[in-house]
């Protein structure tokens, strides 16, 4: 690939995978750095990237490895926003704050590949095409994953109320 077709094919796709940065890391600044990160190893490599591959989903899985990776060298926490800790009305906020750490363990709770589909369809509002570009899934496997995803989400809520 040549400097020129790296331009136009390579850097318009810089928003593309600084969604799916963000999405897994829920941090604009990291977000950023793996977005440049992973631009520069792509120019590193550029001539021996394929005119005739889908760029696409070239970028966008090198974008999410390099956030995954940076999530595995980190032990990232949850952190509750500051909205939820206002003094007004804090009974409210107390069931806001113990509704949101439930949703959180629960997709936590759940196998890599259903919470990082659940992540893109429902943070980033990817169609299901676009997430199983970006994992390399099939669609019917992320809407399978989709689903037992969100059933085992609804379960653990449910248990959690004694519903």
């Amino acid at each position: 690939m040549t400097d020129q077709e790296f331009r136009a094919d390579i850097l318009p796709l810089q928003d593309a995978m600084y969604r799916v940065a963000f999405i897994l890391l829920r941090n604009e600044e990291d977000a950023a750095d793996i977005v440049q990160d992973t631009i520069l190893k792509l120019w590193q490599k550029h001539k021996e990237l394929s005119r005739s591959q889908n760029h696409k989903a070239y970028c966008l899985t090198a974008a999410r490895n390099n956030a995954l990776s940076l999530l595995r060298s980190r032990d990232i926490c949850e952190e509750i926003p500051e909205s939820l800790m206002a003094p007004d009305n804090l009974h409210k906020n107390m069931e806001s704050k113990e509704s949101l750490e439930i949703a959180q363990r629960a997709l936590e709770s759940l196998p890599d590949n259903q919470r990082e589909v659940i992540r893109l369809s429902s943070y980033m509002g990817c169609s299901n095409e676009d997430i199983a570009i970006m994992t390399g899934l099939t669609s019917v496997n992320v809407r399978a994953l989709l689903s037992r995803g969100r059933r085992k989400i609804r379960e653990i809520m449910i248990d959690s109320y004694n519903f």
